[in-house]
C-alpha cells in the first residue's frame, strides 16, 4: 500500500514538472521569436543604409575624378591602343 502512495506522489511531481518545463519552453520560444524578428528588421535597415552609402560614395568619387583640380594634379590617363593588322 505504501508503494502505491509513493508512485502517486512520483507521478504528481512528474506531471507538475512537465507542465512547468512546457510553460518555460513556450515563454522562451516567444521571446526568441521576438528577438529574431527584431534582428531581421535591423539587418534589413542596415542593408538599405549600406546600399545608400555605396551609391553616394560612388557619386562622390565620380565627381572628384571629373573635377579640374583632380585632373591637374593626377592628369588624365591615356589608353594605349594597338593597331591590329
Amino acid at each position: 500500500m505504501e508503494s502505491i502512495y509513493k508512485s502517486e506522489i512520483f507521478f504528481f511531481i512528474s506531471s507538475i514538472s512537465v507542465v512547468l518545463i512546457t510553460v518555460v519552453f513556450i515563454i522562451f520560444s516567444f521571446y526568441l521569436i521576438k528577438i529574431m524578428r527584431n534582428f531581421s528588421h535591423m539587418s534589413e535597415k542596415l542593408k538599405e543604409t549600406v546600399d545608400g552609402a555605396t551609391s553616394s560614395l560612388e557619386e562622390v568619387g565620380d565627381k572628384i575624378k571629373e573635377s579640374s583640380i583632380f585632373n591637374f594634379f593626377f592628369g588624365v590617363k591615356k589608353r594605349n591602343r594597338k593597331n591590329k593588322n
